[in-house]
């Protein structure tokens, strides 16, 4: 894989899947919009959703800059054995290379939204 493309490949397919999933909004909108399903499904004050805000925004930061590297991880894997089934494809193995990596980032978002609900409704459930 070219220097740096793999990088490059992860940070816009995660950049691409965080765009898609805040429908044009920010990761902090996101985190916010965690916080508020949070607060409405556990019952709690709405008072309370600048606190669970942060919390959501600092779980989904963490999980963010985590997928970074495993999404990078993706793309290369994907260029070297599309590379070595396709006898040096290069074009086309960094077009795989960014399928998968979206398809990784995706599902890596879409698993650090669904942790960072459930440890907010489990703190909304333990406080009530």
């Amino acid at each position: 894989m070219p220097q740096g493309a793999g990088e490059a490949i992860a940070e816009q397919a995660l950049a691409d899947a965080i765009l898609h999933r805040c429908r044009g909004g920010s990761w902090q909108g996101l985190a916010r919009e965690l916080a508020w399903r949070a607060v409405t499904g556990g019952d709690r004050d709405a008072r309370s959703v600048e606190t669970f805000a942060a919390r959501a925004e600092a779980m989904l930061g963490a999980s963010i800059d985590q997928a970074l590297w495993q999404v990078e991880r993706c793309a290369v894997a994907t260029f070297d054995e599309f590379i070595w089934e396709h006898r040096g494809d290069e074009a086309e193995a960094l077009a795989a290379a960014r399928l998968d990596a979206r398809e990784e980032a995706n599902r890596l978002l879409t698993g650090a939204c669904d942790k960072a609900l459930d440890t907010l409704l489990a703190t909304t459930r333990r406080a009530a």
